[in-house]
């Protein structure tokens, strides 16, 4: 997606026709909950091979049938725990990732607005997020906790990854854009112990029959780190993080300069793409 956080025809007709002319199948594989990520699948029909990738890898979908092909989710003690990290270093809000949506209290809100996110596509709003906690078991399957500075997170960083069962995280950064215009804003992804983009990607590839050096991954953001590691090609986007284009085997166009499609017409169309 480009800062608006639209996909573009491009990156749309360049995924399509990896699927017409090569057999080339494309997954998202994102942070975002599976309700979302299934409406970005919808713009590219049958080529996205019906398979999804939602929660950082703690939840693998057949789209078509529903199966659950692998699913992580926080008990109620875990999300607590983290919950009182967030709390003791005043972190600007919460929000828990389900199957379906995401959820966040009250009076964060006005954070989501102001990113750009509507709270009645995907997301809820409740009273009292401790409440939904207690009262529901294995709910969540990630946890963002979006910090008002570098700094905090990093605090919470370090306690969060003295718990149990819990996968290293990264900071990562937010930007969106609109009439409105910018906001921006850095959060970290808190997953359980083997949960992960890499894995996920490992998990379907072993179901499907892909091999490792059949793979290729495409990324911008911290949490795309941990898939570098299951891949026999690493493409990372302009914009994204240095630590990322360290890691890659080729770096493509940005977000907003359809950096998929032209990386889709490089190395599987093999179209001169000059770049």
């Amino acid at each position: 997606m480009n800062d608006y956080k639209e996909v573009s025809k491009e990156n749309v007709n360049s995924i399509k026709r990896a699927y017409e002319q090569k057999g080339v199948i494309s997954v998202i594989a994102t942070g975002r909950p599976l309700g979302y990520a299934n409406e970005i699948g919808k713009l590219c029909g049958d080529c996205f091979a019906n398979y999804i990738i939602a929660c950082n890898g703690a939840i693998i979908q057949n789209t078509k049938t529903k199966e659950y092909i692998h699913k992580l989710a926080f008990t109620n003690e875990e999300i607590l725990n983290i919950r009182n990290i967030y709390l003791e270093e005043e972190a600007d809000y919460m929000m828990l990732y389900t199957d379906d949506k995401a959820i966040t209290e009250a009076q964060n809100a006005k954070g989501l607005q102001d990113a750009g996110i509507s709270l009645d596509k995907g997301q809820s709003k409740i009273e009292n997020i401790e409440e939904v906690i207690k009262n529901t078991s294995n709910l969540t399957n990630l946890l963002c906790l979006i910090g008002a500075d570098t700094s905090t997170l990093e605090k919470i960083i370090k306690k969060v990854n003295l718990l149990e069962n819990i996968e290293p995280s990264v900071i990562c950064h937010y930007l969106y854009k609109s009439e409105r215009g910018s906001f921006a804003s850095t959060y970290i992804d808190i997953m359980k112990k083997g949960c992960s983009k890499k894995n996920g990607i490992q998990i379907l590839a072993d179901k499907l029959g892909i091999k490792q050096e059949e793979i290729i991954v495409m990324g911008d953001g911290g949490n795309d780190l941990p898939m570098f590691e299951y891949a026999g090609l690493k493409i990372v986007m302009e914009n994204a993080e240095d630590y990322l284009k360290e890691k890659a085997d080729f770096i493509t166009a940005s977000n907003n300069e359809n950096g998929v499609a032209k990386a889709i017409q490089k190395f599987i169309l093999e179209e001169d793409t000059n770049s």
